[in-house]
């Protein structure tokens, strides 16, 4: 449809009304609707960001508490009663451990969170009040929490655990909060430890009761959800993949590093936010300080976008009337002003690619049918041009063919006639009635105006004929020898295509031969579609100057008006005429691919080509014949 709009008239009503209706509907419409989406999702968004945020502020609360508690543990009486309790003298740790039971009542008290105090000495061992361990001491210290405690002493370490180091039942899947430190001065304790249940559990099973804008969890780097009541599905291998590759890209959204909070002062530092699609669902990411942890949101996009349904639906049918209308619009003037100058195009299309038989057909608008009419009889004119020019170069080209081929040597009928006379007056010779009829075969073929072609074996006919009557002339000094395929015997040939090649290796070939033989050989093949002869004499042969003049000189052509006789010196330009006759009459006739072409080595022999199509029916003949390269 490209060429049509080039016309002005159908290229303002186009454009006139996609500018001044449909962009300025379309354009309207794209920014409300992209401002209301905005909107909707970014108040949905934040709805989960402040869901996640409350989370991060329960952990941040949990870490501080925690942190505050033990340093009210390890700073209580100045510190001594931690050296005692982890200290050798029973009595002393007796009286410790009861303040250290004094104070874990008070701390757990509230909220019954706090599972209890641990003390890890140097030498191995531990002082646990309250619960059993699940681990060894030994297995303990291997754990990165304590030794991110031991390597920064003076300091609390807090860290996040979904393992269970106690022997106990548990009700809900639970996830500890763990603060450590390490004593900075000499004393037998290692590292103190205070364990604490989360809350954080708690928080997200009473936001995913709701639902309505998705659930919450909390995943470790493995993708298992460890802290989301009654959800036991793993987040998707891609959605955790991607997670990971953002976390390990330093310019993505880095993760935080570990937090150590001095024994009175806690601080959290906050991560980048991600957001991953997968499958219809959003998952936004809140990396936690605790490294390898994340909280994470799962929203159906569907009803991330619940409120924006609706308004969608009413935009897009706006839209889509919109565009209906300009369909409409677009196929009135199609039928009208577009289509006939779509044929109108095709037709001027058709006739660059030289179909002059194109016609295009009339339409209903006045303008475009005068343009049309006046396509149509341009066309006619042309085509009427063509033809009259093809007349006369028909003409021409036949006048020329015929000049060319009424150029046979005269001379020879006048040598053949004297010999004949001769012949009668000597005596009554046998071979004179043989001599006569290959005479007039020749004649006949030479005289006969009935089309400039014929088949092979006819051809073949007349060239023993000629040969038959030359053999007479030179008494029997040369021989020729016939090697026609049977292929190429019912193949056409221009006539006397071959006669003019055999008289020059007779008359010139074998000049100043003595006593040698001459010898012609006359082969017909088919070969890569081309009908070839080839005419080899083994006479005095000829320089590539003397070719190239034979091949090349065809304006400084004599006729041969007078008879020839054995043994008179032949003229310069004599022996061009019948080769250059025969190259002008192939290429007149099929094209400049084919003709003749000649290979000789002096005093050794002469072999002339003669390269054709091959031609085997009249319809083909005519094809050819007037079908001739420019």
């Amino acid at each position: 449809m490209k060429p049509i709009f080039k016309s002005s008239l159908i290229k303002d009503v186009v454009i006139s009304y996609v500018c001044m209706i449909v962009f300025p509907v379309m354009i309207i419409l794209g920014l409300v609707f992209l401002a209301a989406g905005r909107y909707i999702y970014r108040a949905a968004t934040e709805s989960v960001t402040v869901t996640q945020q409350a989370v991060l502020e329960l952990y941040r609360e949990e870490t501080r508490s925690s942190a505050l508690a033990l340093s009210r543990v390890v700073n209580m009486n100045g510190g001594t009663t931690i050296r005692d309790a982890a200290g050798h003298d029973a009595q002393k740790q007796e009286q410790a451990l009861e303040q250290l039971d004094t104070m874990y009542q008070m701390l757990a008290a509230p909220e019954y969170k706090i599972l209890d105090i641990h003390i890890y000495r140097r030498d191995g061992s531990a002082i646990i009040p309250k619960g059993e361990m699940r681990y060894s001491v030994d297995e303990l210290r291997q754990k990165e929490w304590y030794q991110a405690a031991v390597s920064n002493p003076g300091l609390v370490h807090t860290a996040l655990v979904d393992e269970d180091y106690f022997y106990r039942i548990r009700s809900a899947r639970e996830i500890l909060e763990i603060s450590a430190y390490a004593p900075g001065e000499d004393t037998q304790a290692e590292c103190i430890v205070l364990y604490r249940i989360s809350k954080i559990p708690d928080s997200i099973k009473n936001y995913n009761k709701n639902g309505k804008l998705g659930t919450i969890c909390l995943i470790n780097s493995q993708g298992n959800i460890v802290a989301a009541p009654g959800q036991k599905n793993r987040i998707p291998s891609a959605v955790m993949e991607k997670i990971r590759q953002n976390a390990a890209d330093p310019a993505g959204s880095a993760r935080p590093a570990a937090s150590s909070h001095p024994a009175k002062n806690n601080h959290v530092s906050d991560g980048g936010r991600q957001q991953i699609s997968y499958r219809g669902i959003r998952y936004m990411i809140l990396p936690m300080p605790e490294p390898g942890y994340y909280l994470v949101s799962a929203v159906n996009e569907t009803s991330l976008f619940g409120q924006f349904t609706l308004f969608s639906l009413i935009s897009m049918a706006v839209i889509l009337c919109v565009v209906l209308m300009f369909i409409f619009y677009f196929k009135w003037y199609m039928n009208r002003l577009l289509i006939p100058l779509g044929h109108l195009t095709e037709g001027m299309r058709e006739v660059e690619h030289r179909n002059l038989d194109t016609q295009v057909e009339m339409c209903r608008q006045q303008d475009i049918a005068r343009m049309i009419a006046t396509f149509n009889n341009m066309v006619e004119q042309i085509k009427k041009l063509i033809h009259d020019k093809e007349q006369i170069e028909k003409e021409k080209y036949q006048e020329e063919l015929h000049t060319l081929q009424s150029q046979m040597n005269p001379h020879f009928l006048m040598n053949t006639l004297n010999t004949l006379k001769f012949m009668a007056i000597s005596a009554h010779y046998t071979g004179m009635q043989d001599m006569v009829v290959a005479l007039e075969n020749i004649l006949a073929a030479v005289l006969n105006r009935d089309g400039g072609f014929y088949r092979v074996r006819d051809e073949q006919s007349v060239l023993e004929s000629y040969i038959y009557i030359m053999q007479f002339r030179y008494m029997d000094s040369f021989e020729v020898d016939m090697d026609l395929n049977p292929a190429v015997l019912d193949c056409k040939v221009p006539k006397l295509i071959l006669q003019p090649i055999v008289e020059n290796c007779i008359t010139h070939g074998f000049d100043n031969l003595g006593d040698r033989l001459g010898r012609i050989t006359v082969a017909g093949t088919i070969r890569e579609g081309n009908l070839i002869f080839e005419i080899t004499d083994n006479g005095k042969g000829m320089d590539q100057d003397t070719i190239r003049q034979i091949l090349g000189d065809t304006e400084s052509q004599e006729p041969s008006g007078s008879p020839e006789s054995p043994g008179r010196p032949e003229h310069p330009r004599r022996r061009t005429i019948g080769v250059s006759n025969t190259d002008r009459r192939l290429k007149l006739n099929f094209g400049p691919r084919y003709g003749v072409s000649i290979q000789s080595e002096p005093g050794a022999y002469t072999r002339v080509t003669l390269t054709l199509p091959v031609i085997t029916n009249t319809t083909e003949d005519e094809d050819h014949v007037h079908s001739t390269d420019s």
